[in-house]
């Protein structure tokens, strides 16, 4: 069973190097001559970097990897969106359970953001524009209309 105590010291801490690890980013970045700037435009230069970057890593640190983009990626939706980090940790059903998530960002109350998740399945398929179109899908939802669905 998890212990809350220990999970949210976990999140603390994962918030207290925030912006060294921000930094770091930014400074690997600039090795490459990409220039981040938080805006949402970058977001495809992020990707590039990623693939740049993960290219040299060994299979067992991409994971690493994955937390240390997913960083940028969810401050890149903090500072256009106005939300903030947060650890769901009521519902072990959560599919977000106990990982650090983005909220406040959309018009549906509750809805989670989860760069980790979001960056994990970049890096599998490595799409371009798929770091903005899990964004604009997360901010600007488009409810399904199943009304064509039912029958009366």
């Amino acid at each position: 069973m998890l212990n809350k105590n220990d999970a949210f010291e976990s999140f603390d801490n994962f918030l207290m190097v925030m912006d060294e690890q921000l930094d770091a980013l930014t400074e690997e970045a600039a090795l490459y001559k990409v220039d981040l700037d938080f805006s949402l435009h970058s977001l495809s230069k992020l990707e590039d970097l990623f693939i740049k970057i993960s290219e040299n890593v060994e299979k067992d640190k991409i994971n690493s990897l994955i937390v240390f983009f997913a960083r940028y990626l969810g401050e890149i939706v903090i500072k256009n969106f106005g939300c903030k980090w947060t650890l769901p940790i009521d519902d072990p059903k959560n599919v977000n359970y106990n990982t650090p998530v983005i909220i406040g960002h959309s018009p549906i109350e509750g809805l989670e953001f989860s760069p980790i998740g979001v960056m994990r399945a970049f890096s599998l398929r490595k799409r371009s524009g798929m770091l903005k179109t899990a964004i604009d899908a997360h901010v600007s939802p488009n409810p399904i209309d199943l009304s064509g669905l039912v029958e009366e």
